[in-house]
């Protein structure tokens, strides 16, 4: 089996996964119009309520990142019922107060946890053609992160779905027409630290789970959301899905200290080169 072979499927479990939490990230800033810092926070609760789970004999990926979703939700709607969406008009002290919930987050998950590395026991992979090991959690991981961008993006097209895409487009009309704008952002708010909570709990088999471990996810969804479009679910999961395999090949070629480097100076490229992302958005709908 050829090693570049392993690297291009476990980038590609990863990166179906990293789509997820774009993909809440872009619910965030289409919908709520607002730069949620606290993101990657909610990716390592997702970690840590799988390590705890793990702990205690219950090591299913599933498992963990239907609690954590649970668990995320409602401090997420606590947030954005009680502080994102009465500042959200001050543009300065929301990313700086969303900063300050990530930064208490870590200190307190260090304080609960230590804050050296902790792993998660994955059990052994299946061997698939020619060596080739799956793991278990990865393709637990993709999978799940499929089926829900894909429930996602089934809401968003079919009338469900329709709050969400007229509030993104215009408030005053959404306010106008009886819709309670209020309780659907901070809906969608907790909706979206949700979908970041499970992919950090489907995530936590890969790597090390420490209290920090969510800012580089942090990063790479908001530059995922700039270049790949607000608007465009199968966009943000093919360029995750693209991210995930570059930041497995340089781990593999070079180490894994720069991957998070690789990626980041990917799409620095992308957008010198299109600044207005990759996808037109002009008379497109998804």
């Amino acid at each position: 089996m050829s090693p570049l072979s392993q690297v291009l499927l476990d980038g590609i479990f990863a990166g179906g996964t990293y789509a997820l939490m774009a993909a809440g990230m872009a619910l965030i800033l289409g919908v709520v119009k607002v730069i949620n810092l606290s993101h990657g926070a909610f990716f390592t609760l997702g970690a840590y309520v799988a390590y705890a789970l793990a702990e205690r004999g219950i090591a299913h990926p599933g498992a963990a990142a239907l609690l954590s979703a649970a668990i995320a939700f409602a401090f997420g709607v606590f947030l954005g019922k009680s502080f994102v969406n009465p500042i959200r008009s001050h543009p300065f002290a929301l990313p700086v107060g969303t900063l300050a919930c990530a930064l208490l987050f870590e200190q307190a998950a260090q304080m609960v946890w230590g804050p050296h590395p902790l792993s998660i026991e994955t059990g052994a992979p299946w061997v698939g053609p020619g060596g080739l090991l799956i793991r278990r959690w990865g393709a637990i991981a993709f999978l799940s992160s499929a089926a829900l961008l894909a429930g996602l993006k089934g809401l968003l097209a079919t009338r469900p779905g329709l709050p969400l895409r007229l509030i993104a487009e215009d408030e005053e009309i959404a306010g106008s027409l009886g819709m309670d704008v209020e309780a659907i952002r901070y809906l969608t708010f907790g909706g979206a630290c949700a979908m970041a909570a499970a992919a950090g709990a489907l995530l936590s088999p890969s790597g090390a789970v420490t209290p920090t471990m969510g800012r580089a996810p942090l990063i790479l969804s908001l530059v995922v959301v700039i270049v790949a479009g607000m608007d465009s679910i199968g966009a943000i999961f093919l360029l995750s899905i693209g991210l995930g395999i570059l930041g497995n090949a340089c781990a593999y070629l070079l180490s894994p200290q720069w991957s998070y480097v690789a990626l980041l100076a990917a799409v620095s490229l992308l957008l010198a080169a299109r600044p207005a992302g990759i996808v037109v958005l002009a008379g497109r709908s998804d």
